[in-house]
């Protein structure tokens, strides 16, 4: 897969403008990110998975640009995607904290969203 233009937000707080004016406009997002060993700073892969969990938009393919950086591709999660434990724990911490979107918290199966509602 080729890599597409890429964006390189400087905070969660930009990715997050940008989730809620395309999360439903655009297929996916080429997002930057510095290794850890530059001094550059950006948003970092953590913060980035927890503000597409709040869209309803999961992270994909990540290809290596040189030393010091690297580019996920995140995109809209399909509706029978597999959810790992890390992204449950990450979900139901942000049910909490009432950062999920209602329409990114119907894409929840049934079955996790039970769960995650106790």
């Amino acid at each position: 897969m080729e890599i597409g233009k890429t964006i390189w937000f400087k905070s969660r707080k930009d990715f997050r403008k940008w989730l809620q004016k395309n999360n439903n406009r655009k297929e996916y997002l080429w997002l930057g990110f510095y290794k850890r060993h530059i001094k550059k700073t950006g948003i970092l892969y953590p913060e980035a998975v927890e503000e597409a969990l709040c869209f309803g938009w999961i992270d994909g393919i990540l290809k290596r640009i040189d030393d010091q950086k690297h580019v996920i591709r995140f995109s809209p999660r399909r509706p029978k995607s597999v959810w790992s434990p890390h992204n449950i724990n990450r979900v139901k911490k942000l049910i909490k904290q009432k950062k999920m979107r209602k329409a990114s918290r119907q894409i929840i199966p049934q079955p996790i969203l039970k769960k995650l509602e106790k």
